[in-house]
């Protein structure tokens, strides 16, 4: 008698046990039917509106050498982007809005944080290009940017180096697709939609390097410098870290480059064996004399 309450309680259990797997199997296979793998992966890679026809195509080896862009420098005075291709020395551009509240500040700041912590000299080694991409700024905003900027990095010697430019709507977004950069007006914030990079040209006009985002490794940009300049600017232990090393675009720096490294090792290991080698034919020709 006292075997069948507790029977009773073991059926209670075992039936509550069955509907909940009933319904959990129920759950999943109509989850599993309603499921749509190719609209969940098309959601799940739709950009939000903002963030539609914005970004940065890397256009590496585009020539802007033949663009005839007409700019306005800060002092008002105009300027063709071809003139700064006339010294010699790499570019390192960087479009803007000068009035931006956030992300175009922080990229300079990146950019100018690592550039006063290398001993390349700007109108030197290298000319920076701030160009902004809202053609309603103009050089007056633009000369009080760069004031900015050289109060808190003290670079006065260095000045002619660093350009801060405008331009009509034209001219910039010739420049922009040129160099693969999409942004746009948000009416809704009143703002610019943009990405931001650093990007790197080399003497003769050739897109060579972008560096993304806001925040650069100060060793990362001096080689990237360097090595855009075609050999042109850096010393020799440079030449050694570009010869051993090979820029990383998916790590955004450079990484060993083990082929290098295993020629300078055979290289290494030939000039050891002739070193053995040549004493010990020396002595067997003195023999055979």
């Amino acid at each position: 008698m006292q075997n069948r309450p507790q029977n009773s309680q073991l059926k209670n259990r075992l039936q509550k046990l069955s509907n909940t797997v009933f319904f959990l199997l129920s759950f999943w296979a109509v989850s599993a039917l309603a499921y749509d793998p190719m609209e969940s992966e098309s959601r799940s890679s739709e950009l939000p509106r903002e963030l539609k026809d914005v970004g940065i195509t890397e256009q590496l080896g585009t020539n802007l050498d033949k663009l005839n862009i007409r700019l306005t420098d800060e002092d008002g005075k105009p300027v063709v982007f071809h003139q700064y291709l006339t010294h010699g020395r790499p570019l390192v551009l960087s479009l803007v809005y000068y009035s931006c509240p956030s992300l175009c500040n922080l990229h300079l700041n990146g950019v100018l944080d690592a550039l006063k912590q290398l001993s390349l000299v700007p109108g030197k080694d290298y000319d920076l290009l701030a160009v902004s991409f809202d053609p309603k700024e103009n050089s007056s905003l633009a000369a009080a940017k760069k004031a900015t900027y050289q109060e808190k990095y003290n670079f006065p010697d260095n000045a002619q180096g660093i350009h801060f430019l405008t331009g009509d709507e034209n001219s910039v977004k010739t420049l922009a697709d040129a160099i693969g950069f999409k942004y746009k007006w948000e009416d809704k914030t009143k703002e610019w939609a943009h990405a931001s990079a650093a990007v790197l040209i080399t003497p003769e006009g050739v897109v060579s390097r972008y560096l993304h985002g806001v925040f650069f490794d100060p060793k990362t940009f001096r080689l990237s410098i360097v090595e855009t300049s075609k050999g042109r600017v850096g010393t020799i232990s440079d030449s050694v870290m570009l010869f051993c090393f090979r820029y990383d675009p998916k790590g955004s720096k450079y990484a060993l480059y083990s082929f290098n490294l295993m020629r300078a090792a055979c290289g290494l290991a030939t000039v050891l064996v002739l070193i053995w080698l040549i004493p010990f034919w020396r002595r067997q020709s003195r023999k055979a004399a």
